[in-house]
C-alpha cells in the first residue's frame, strides 16, 4: 500500500490551530510556506474561530525588519472582536514570549471595497471615523519568535490582542504623520519613537493595507479597526508588568499583564 502523502501546509495549519486554542506551541518546521501559502494558512486558522475579522494589523512597516526577512512589503494579520481589550485591562499571558508595541489605531466609518483603481490617501483618510492610542500585544504560537517570513505570516504575524486606549481624534490630521510616542513598562520609559517610523506616515501604511485588502481579501469594512504599525520597536513584557503607551499631548493606552 502506498502511504498517504501529507500536505505540509495543511499540517502546519493544523498545528498552529492546536497551538492557538489548546496552548500547545509548535516547533518551526523545516517546511517554510510561500507568502501565498502562509496567508492561506492564516485565513484557515482564523476561520476556525467562526468570528468575523474586527482588526487588521500591520507588521514590518519599517524598512529594516522587512529587509531582514526578505519581504518587499508589510505583512498583515487579523483579530476578532474577542481579542480587543479596553483601556486599563488586565490580560493573561500567552505563549513563551509576549511583546508590546505602540500603535496608532484607526476606526473606519465607511467600506473601502475592491475596485479596479488603487485608493489614494485622501480617500482613505475620508473614510476614517476615529483614531486611538493603542497597544498591540504580540505572541507566537511557535516555540520561538525567531521566524522565517512564511512562518511569521502563517502565525498571524504574531497577532494576539489589541488594547484600545484614548480616542485622540475623529479624523486624520497632518500632525499624526510624525508625532512622538513613548512606551513605559513597570514605571520606566523603555522605548521612544515616532509615528513616522510607520512607512513614513501611518496614513501611508493604512492606504497600502486598503489596497492590499482590495486585492487579497474583500476590502476594508465599516467598523473595522486597523493597527497601523509599530512606532517604538518591540518590547518584551512579563507577568506582572504594567505597560503604558503615550502620544504626548494627545492620549495614551494602558494594560497590565497578569501574574
Amino acid at each position: 500500500m502506498i502511504p498517504e502523502q501529507r500536505n505540509p501546509a495543511t499540517d502546519l495549519g493544523d498545528a498552529l490551530g492546536r497551538a492557538q486554542y489548546r496552548g500547545l506551541p509548535v516547533k518551526p518546521p523545516s517546511f517554510v510556506p510561500t507568502t501565498g501559502e502562509a496567508y492561506a494558512i492564516q485565513r484557515r486558522v482564523f476561520a476556525s474561530c467562526d468570528l468575523p475579522v474586527m482588526v487588521w494589523k500591520l507588521g514590518l512597516t519599517a524598512e529594516a525588519p522587512r529587509a531582514a526577512l526578505g519581504s518587499p512589503d508589510p505583512v498583515v494579520g487579523r483579530l476578532a472582536a474577542s481579542a480587543i481589550y479596553v483601556d486599563r485591562s488586565e490580560v493573561r499571558p500567552f505563549g513563551a514570549e509576549m511583546y508590546a508595541e505602540a500603535e496608532l489605531v484607526f476606526e473606519f466609518g465607511e467600506d473601502l471595497p475592491p475596485r479596479a483603481t488603487p485608493y489614494e490617501p485622501e480617500e482613505v483618510a475620508a473614510a476614517i471615523k476615529g483614531i486611538y492610542a493603542g497597544i498591540e500585544l504580540a505572541s507566537t504560537r511557535f516555540t520561538s519568535s525567531d521566524l522565517a517570513l512564511g512562518h511569521l505570516i502563517a502565525d498571524n504575524c504574531l497577532g494576539h490582542g489589541l488594547v484600545l486606549g484614548d480616542r485622540i481624534e475623529q479624523r486624520w490630521l497632518g500632525a499624526f504623520a510624525d508625532m512622538d510616542v513613548e512606551l513605559e513598562r513597570a514605571g520606566d520609559t523603555v522605548a521612544a519613537g515616532s509615528t513616522a517610523k510607520v512607512m513614513g506616515s501611518p496614513l501611508a501604511a493604512v492606504t497600502w493595507l486598503a489596497n492590499w485588502l482590495a486585492t487579497e481579501e474583500e476590502g476594508l469594512k465599516c467598523e473595522q479597526l486597523v493597527a497601523s504599525g509599530n512606532c517604538t520597536g518591540i518590547t518584551e513584557i512579563f507577568p506582572g508588568d504594567a505597560v503604558t503607551v503615550r502620544f504626548p499631548g494627545w492620549g495614551q493606552a494602558r494594560v497590565t499583564l497578569s501574574n
